[in-house]
């Protein structure tokens, strides 16, 4: 009895283990902290420059430190608006808050006094954001061969009315995630997250929710959730229920598209 009662534990933990593995590396529960950045046209080439020799070695010190968990700086390929006041994105995620308080609280030891203070003079003079955000990520699911982040990030912001959050995160966990985990097999699809707005906010502010997508070629875009891929995924749905109860729950608000320049994790 209790050796079939230890093999039942044991395969428990490993289908356990398999299930959780399956994919990448979960971000769930983490915070991401975004700074929209806009580089006058003259000086783009100095900015992209000064990602590798400054902007990148300041977040390795961070990442290093443990500070940051990752940090990805992005141009914007295909704005959310005509009269865009951004350019380029930096993007950190973090397990906690705090360590968005201050860039230079966690680096200070690894540098010298005099190398230190220039270093920060200089990423603070060109690390100007038009606005930043804070959000934190509800859901995240990640090819499990995936062992760099995709080209292209499409940042999808939403409004959620007050009282439909909870359907809105039910549809996204139980709807649309099984429907990119199945683009993810189909190889047309390298990651998928769902964000929470923290700060800002307020109904005038816009949006509250977010899902980030992520793939290696433009033409995987065109495609999302195909009458084929969710008759392969949630058998005997109904189509027109099945996308109006989608709309039910949020407004799109704009769809952006970031091209990956550089990261550290």
């Amino acid at each position: 009895m209790k050796n079939t009662l230890l093999f039942i534990l044991t395969f428990c933990v490993i289908s356990i283990t398999l299930i959780s593995t399956s994919y990448g590396q979960s971000q769930e529960g983490d915070y991401m902290h975004i700074d929209y950045i806009n580089i006058d046209k003259s000086d783009i080439g100095d900015f992209t420059a000064q990602i590798e020799t400054l902007i990148k070695r300041v977040q390795q010190a961070r990442v290093e430190a443990e500070a940051l968990n990752e940090w990805y700086i992005y141009r914007v390929a295909y704005p959310g608006s005509q009269d865009p006041n951004h350019n380029f994105i930096s993007v950190s995620i973090c397990s906690n808050i705090c360590s968005f308080d201050d860039v230079t609280e966690s680096i200070n030891d690894q540098f010298s006094t005099d190398d230190f203070a220039q270093l920060i003079r200089n990423y603070r003079n060109i690390m100007i954001p038009s606005h930043s955000e804070l959000w934190r990520i509800n859901n995240n699911v990640t090819r499990s061969d995936s062992m760099e982040p995709a080209k292209y990030f499409s940042m999808d912001y939403m409004k959620v009315s007050p009282g439909m959050e909870y359907a809105y995160q039910m549809m996204e966990d139980e709807i649309a995630r099984p429907l990119h985990e199945q683009r993810m097999a189909n190889d047309t699809m390298e990651a998928w997250q769902l964000f929470r707005l923290v700060i800002p906010g307020g109904s005038q502010y816009g949006y509250n929710y977010a899902t980030g997508n992520h793939f290696n070629n433009l033409r995987d875009f065109e495609f999302g959730f195909t009458d084929e891929l969710i008759n392969q995924t949630h058998p005997d749905t109904n189509i027109s229920e099945f996308f109006e109860n989608i709309e039910r729950t949020r407004d799109p608000v704009r769809i952006e598209v970031w091209e990956l320049l550089d990261y550290v994790k």
